[in-house]
């Protein structure tokens, strides 16, 4: 690992893989580039290709068992971890991590980064754009800060967020009321229905109330 951090500077340990003649390598990780300009693009394109050459070069040389290696597959396109993210009516910030703040208006709940913070609630107002109307943000573009959108462009993340922008959407149109104007608590009980996970707090907000008769 020294050998390969001298020689190509971002050098990457592989994983184990399918078969355990195949090693993966999940990487290079490179920073400072803009997901959203063609020339930054390119450049990462060239210099990640560079690096696996530069990768393979080293482990055939150094690690055990690789002196035959052969780069077998490479991903078709770089792959972005990070770009532009929704400004919206509400979002999700590293202040709320360790508080466990569950948000009124949440649509659906991420586990933790650790047993030491409390699951993370995700309010609506996360999908919808503080301006546009007509239209929702779910999965890797929904507001937050850098910080959080560390785990909510994960699989999972998108697929809560996901579903609940198509409830939102479909009782937007079945009602003729825009995204921002839908009734939280309606959205909310369809995503119960559908066997959607909302934190404890909100589904008793949900439940029928007990109204005493006065004879």
């Amino acid at each position: 690992m020294a050998l390969g951090r001298e020689r190509v500077k971002f050098f990457e340990k592989p994983f184990v893989s399918w078969r355990n003649d195949v090693a993966l390598f999940m990487g290079p990780r490179l920073a400072g580039y803009s997901a959203v300009d063609v020339e930054d693009l390119s450049a990462v394109e060239l210099r990640s290709r560079e690096l696996a050459i530069g990768h393979l070069e080293v482990y055939r040389e150094a690690a055990p068992g690789f002196s035959g290696a052969f780069l077998m597959l490479g991903a078709p396109q770089i792959g972005v971890r990070h770009s532009r993210r929704l400004v919206g009516m509400g979002r999700v910030t590293r202040q709320q991590w360790d508080s466990g703040h569950v948000f009124d208006d949440e649509i659906g709940v991420s586990t933790s980064l650790s047993p030491k913070t409390p699951n993370i609630s995700v309010p609506y107002g996360a999908l919808v754009p503080e301006r546009l109307d007509g239209i929702l943000g779910a999965g890797r573009h929904i507001a937050c800060d850098p910080s959080s959108h560390t785990f909510l462009r994960e699989i999972p993340q998108c697929w809560f967020t996901g579903q609940a922008a198509g409830v939102a959407a479909a009782l937007a149109a079945d009602s003729g009321t825009p995204p921002r104007d839908v009734a939280v608590r309606a959205i909310q009980r369809e995503l119960l229905r559908q066997g959607a996970y909302l934190s404890p707090a909100i589904v008793t907000a949900l439940a029928p109330m007990a109204v005493a008769v006065a004879e």
